[in-house]
This record gives structure tokens, C-alpha cells and sequence, in this order.
């Protein structure tokens, strides 16, 4: 059996291909390239391209307007290296509800404790069993 995806693969990044869940990824390159629409209109998009993937991005304006606040510039050139999350939500387009990317802020990596353990003296700040949610298997 093969899916669609697989029949007719694409070189732009879908929303199927994050598989329901955020991705951080590091921009590599954000080229002006001219790009059909599906109704066979030729358009110039910012594309980003990522370290690690071949599928690219092409912006729409609200992706656009997301990766300039991230960071700080509306200048593409000055994207290349900078993390991003991309994720997939729904939009309307044409009064249908589809699938789409959008683009936040990646959280900030949690900061590591010098001493995670307290000293033996020291009780810790909970009194809570963990509760026994039974086999798991």
C-alpha cells in the first residue's frame, strides 16, 4: 500500500510531516524563490531551509511576521542559525478548516542544578508517596 506522501513526494515541509507534534529546528538558509500555487499563479516566497532536513518552508505572512519577532529582525539574511519551532495547528483558508505550520519561540532548554540531591540533613520539599498506578505493562 503506499500513501499519497509517497506516490507524489514533496520538497516543502506539510504538517503531516511533524507527526502531530512541535519541532525545533536551526535555520540554514532563507533564499527569495518563486513558487507556483496551486492555482498555477508563479509567487516569490521566502523559503527557509534547515540544517538536518531536506524539505524547505516556503513563508506565508503570518510564518514571516513569527520568525522576525523571534529573531528581533525583519531581515531574512539575518535568520540563518537561529532556532525556531515549528508547529502543527489549523487554519481557515477558503472557509475550509486545513492543516498547517506555524512558527514560536523555542522554551528555553531547562538549566541544569549543580546539586540536584539535598544534603542528607535536609528533608525534601515534598512528603508525597508516589502513588502506585498499578501494572503498567
Amino acid at each position: 500500500m503506499v500513501t499519497r506522501s509517497e506516490a507524489f513526494p514533496s520538497k516543502f515541509l506539510k504538517a503531516s510531516d511533524l507527526n502531530g507534534r512541535p519541532v525545533i529546528v536551526r535555520i540554514a538558509a532563507t533564499p527569495f524563490e518563486k513558487l507556483k500555487s496551486p492555482n498555477g499563479v508563479e509567487q516569490s516566497k521566502i523559503v527557509l531551509s534547515f540544517h538536518g532536513t531536506e524539505k524547505k518552508l516556503p513563508l506565508n505572512m503570518v510564518n514571516f511576521d513569527s520568525v522576525a519577532a523571534i529573531v528581533g529582525n525583519d531581515e531574512s539574511d539575518t535568520w540563518v542559525g537561529h532556532r525556531i519551532e515549528l508547529y502543527p495547528t489549523q487554519t481557515t483558508m477558503a472557509g475550509k478548516l486545513t492543516d498547517c505550520i506555524r512558527i514560536r519561540k523555542p522554551a528555553p532548554k531547562p538549566k541544569t542544578v549543580a546539586n540536584p540531591h539535598p544534603p542528607e540533613d535536609e528533608e525534601p520539599p515534598f512528603g508525597d508517596e508516589i502513588p502506585d498506578f498499578g501494572d503498567a505493562a
